[in-house]
């Protein structure tokens, strides 16, 4: 008995380590990531280089 108890203990002890998965970037496993990021980027950068219109009532 103690040694079926031992060995259900050692059994769920070593069920976490064998069921973990590795983790991959995106740009790696979706198609066209990478090139819908570097889009999005540039977009972003276009948008932060934009002047915002001034308030002529705030002078």
């Amino acid at each position: 008995m103690k040694l079926q108890i031992f060995a259900l203990l050692a059994t769920l002890a070593i069920i976490p380590f064998q069921t973990s998965c590795e983790r991959h970037p995106a740009s790696e496993t979706i198609p066209g990531h990478a090139e819908k990021a570097k889009a999005a980027e540039a977009q972003a950068k276009e948008k932060a280089t934009q002047k915002l219109p001034s308030d002529s009532l705030s002078e």
